[in-house]
């Protein structure tokens, strides 16, 4: 487990909101209602996608360059950052014996 960083294409949808996907990881994807809270939702999603590939897979997909990244009108990419050691601590419940 570890810090990860991967491209996100913020995509503008009607009255301010955003989707978010990331081209890197199948099925990563999340929304938010303003730009601000889109980041935060992309937080959380990559660090939930990556902490599963971690305990499924053990593998860990790589992540592409920003430049790399083909964009569709009005998209543009950011980096995303999470630590899937963060998430865990935050996400997994302790055992109550």
């Amino acid at each position: 487990m570890a810090k990860y960083r991967y491209p996100a294409v913020f995509t503008p949808e009607e009255e301010g909101r955003y989707s978010v996907s990331f081209p890197d990881i199948d099925g990563c994807y999340t929304c938010g209602d303003n730009l601000e809270d889109a980041i935060m939702m992309a937080e959380d999603v990559l660090a939930y996608c990556l902490h599963d590939e971690e305990d499924v897979s053990g593998e860990i997909p790589k992540a592409s360059k920003a430049e790399e990244v083909v964009l569709r009108k009005r998209e543009f990419v950011k980096y995303i950052t999470c630590d899937t050691i963060c998430y865990k601590r935050m996400h997994e419940k302790a055992l109550v014996l």
